[in-house]
């Protein structure tokens, strides 16, 4: 197979494109490198893969369509597309709107347009975000260390869609949810459309805005103060990046045979975990006290967000790393790293 991988130097892109070599696939990571030095430090890694000869590094960037033009060149052609390249971070979205638009509006549209003309047989897979279904206000039941909904389980992925939007990143994401949607069923495209939900694993450069497992871990080791918006009884689901890669293979597959179809992709209820929660393990893990500082929500926050992960499981997907397990890992690859860790972030 020969795989491009759009935004593949973050969490998802570089693990999946790893496991895509692995499986012996010829794979070109388009990114444009914006998350500087943490991608360029997971590109070095990449370029150590034992299969980094059936590997192409190219940085571009997926609002231009030449740069697509390029990476499908350089690859020889295309016949597996995840697209996981997005402006990710809500704060960015609400400061910067039309950079938020360009990237995930302008840039989902390039690649599924160009795969329309020049491979509309190569199946893709847009990465949607939870920030897709509006839940924010589900009322909620208050525990010792967490919350939970009172009496809803997470947006169903099939149709019809809870979609809604409180800030530019969860309308650009809807905007590429339905033209991916569109394409598929307009020009019977092999598309598959997945809803993510709390990913993360060794590789997570995280920051304040994005990526808070890897970036509790990594703050806690070094000795960086913490900003928790809201109580840190929030619950979120987590999902090991192993766990992505065997999920994003099966979407793949099911592309073909049921194109426009979404999947919601999380831990699920059963690795569901508060912010609070998260920390008591990380400390532990690390033998260290977290410096955490709590301020005020931001209006379109969920105090609980859990996927249900029905669809993929009925499949016969599930996720195999739980969640502390999930933890626990993210923080034995922090520790192994403090001297790279130390360089990206600084010390205190």
């Amino acid at each position: 197979m020969r795989t491009l991988i759009s935004g593949g130097l973050g969490l998802v892109g570089v693990n999946y494109s790893s496991h895509r070599l692995k499986r012996g696939d010829r794979v070109c990571v388009l990114d444009n490198g914006t998350r500087g030095k943490s991608n360029q430090v997971n590109a070095e890694w990449l370029r150590g893969h034992p299969e980094a000869s059936n590997l192409v590094l190219y940085n571009g960037d997926v609002t231009k369509m030449s740069d697509i033009e390029t990476a499908v060149d350089l690859l020889g052609g295309v016949d597996v597309m995840i697209h996981a390249a997005a402006q990710s971070s809500v704060n960015k979205s609400m400061e910067d709107p039309r950079l938020d638009f360009e990237a995930n509006v302008v840039g989902t549209f390039n690649v599924l347009e160009f795969l329309r003309q020049q491979y509309p047989r190569a199946r893709f897979v847009f990465m949607a975000s939870n920030k897709i279904y509006e839940t924010s206000l589900w009322s909620v039941d208050k525990h010792e260390t967490r919350y939970s909904w009172a009496d809803r389980q997470g947006p169903s992925d099939d149709m019809p869609f809870y979609t809604d939007a409180r800030e530019p990143y969860g309308a650009s994401k809807i905007s590429g949810f339905y033209y991916s949607r569109c394409y598929a069923v307009m020009y019977n495209m092999p598309v598959s459309i997945v809803v993510p939900s709390g990913m993360t694993g060794e590789r997570q450069y995280g920051r304040m805005e994005q990526g808070w497992v890897g970036w509790f871990s990594i703050a806690t080791l070094l000795g960086l103060p913490l900003t928790v918006l809201g109580d840190g009884l929030q619950v979120r689901d987590l999902v090991h990046t192993d766990d992505v890669c065997v999920a994003l293979d099966l979407v793949v597959d099911l592309a073909a045979k049921y194109p426009g179809e979404v999947y919601n992709l999380g831990g699920g209820l059963d690795n569901s975990i508060s912010l609070k929660e998260a920390l008591v393990i990380i400390e532990d893990e690390l033998g260290l006290k977290a410096i955490v500082t709590y301020e005020a929500w931001r209006p379109q926050d969920n105090k609980v967000y859990v996927s249900n992960i029905d669809k993929l499981q009925r499949f016969g997907w599930k996720p195999g790393v739980v969640v502390e397990q999930t933890i626990r890992r993210v923080c034995r690859w922090v520790k192994a790293n403090r001297g790279v860790l130390e360089r990206l972030y600084g010390k205190p």
